[in-house]
């Protein structure tokens, strides 16, 4: 590679983030072709960062980056460098998706579908960039850094669990409006002790009552566990139950069943069920017969994620130096106001630097 030597901050404010931003990180010290620190903002702060931390306003100022990564909504307006929007998973599901925020310069679209939408709206407003990268956090999947046995012999031995039972992985989203979790808990609890063993792995801002729910299900069939990158644990599973959430698209590039609860959008990438009583056969359907929707999970892959080369990171840093060395951000109008979301992210950096 061929880089310029570039300052990037990493700017994130939810746990998630890490591993989203982690194989870009893993790029740019690899290839030495840059500097790295990473700024953590609200509920993040309770993580320790991968790297080197800005911990002031003023530390980041001081810094100067060339270009500030986000997988969130919105960045400090205020701090120097090009403003990327990475985007925190691959969700069309529930609406927000494709609200722009007047927060940034570039967006690094994850294929085909999302550079559609973007682009429209790039040629429309003017104050925004869009290039199609494909989403870093898949990386590892596609540099197969998980052997599958291996993982679910590690996850077993982990958690304690049964290496004669396939593992199912349950994983949620949290909003209330769409969550799975408090409709399919007697369910699961019903087959807690059966034949499976299950991984259960909330979203960090899943309501704290419907976890010690979930908690008190715990035997040495179920685990309920708590880490940043569910990747790993999606790498080791034979099956993964969700409902709207991204996590269902991060699992299709395994090639491995899904069952979703009353999905909205591309009902067929799995068995999509409507009623809890539908979850015991679904599973069963899944597991004699797990390559039933491989087609579909390959279609809607070539839609959102076509890249199956592992180097979509590659691709956001070679996006931001040919963006920095033509001095294309300068070309772009002015951003909206946005008064409000501007005051809201001051107080947010404000109460992170206490």
């Amino acid at each position: 590679m061929n880089k310029a030597h570039l300052k990037y901050l990493f700017f994130v404010t939810k746990p998630y983030s890490f591993s989203i931003l982690e194989p870009i990180q893993d790029v740019i010290i690899n290839s030495n072709c840059g500097d790295v620190k990473w700024f953590a903002a609200s509920s993040a702060t309770k993580y320790s960062c991968p790297d080197d931390q800005l911990k002031s306003n003023k530390e980041v100022l001081e810094y100067d980056p060339d270009a500030v990564l986000v997988p969130g909504n919105v960045v400090p307006h205020f701090w120097p460098g090009l403003k990327v929007q990475i985007f925190h998973g691959l969700d069309e599901e529930v609406k927000g998706f494709y609200i722009i925020t007047g927060f940034f310069d570039l967006y690094c679209t994850t294929g085909s579908v999302m550079t559609k939408k973007f682009s429209a709206m790039a040629k429309q407003k003017k104050h925004f960039l869009v290039k199609e990268t494909g989403w870093p956090k898949l990386d590892p999947i596609f540099k197969n850094e998980w052997d599958f046995g291996n993982q679910k012999n590690q996850l077993i031995k982990q958690y304690s669990l049964n290496p004669e039972l396939p593992i199912i992985l349950y994983a949620p989203t949290f909003p209330p409006k769409y969550t799975s979790a408090p409709d399919l808990l007697d369910a699961i609890k019903k087959l807690k002790s059966v034949k499976y063993n299950w991984i259960i792995k909330f979203h960090s801002l899943m309501d704290e009552s419907i976890q010690k729910k979930y908690k008190q299900l715990e035997n040495e069939n179920l685990r309920v566990v708590d880490r940043l990158n569910i990747l790993p644990i999606m790498a080791g599973s034979d099956i993964m139950i969700t409902d709207t959430s991204s996590v269902a698209y991060e699992f299709l590039p395994f090639d491995r069943p899904l069952v979703t609860y009353q999905a909205i959008a591309r009902k067929n990438k799995g068995i999509n069920i409507q009623n809890p009583t539908e979850l015991v056969s679904a599973i069963e359907r899944s597991l004699n017969n797990p390559r039933e929707f491989s087609a579909y999970r390959q279609s809607c892959l070539q839609d959102i994620h076509p890249y199956a080369d592992g180097n979509s990171a590659n691709r956001v840093l070679t996006g931001i130096g040919e963006i920095l060395a033509n001095g294309l951000q300068n070309d772009l109008k002015q951003k909206p106001q946005n008064i409000i979301r501007k005051y809201q992210i001051r107080k947010i950096i404000a109460k992170s630097q206490v």
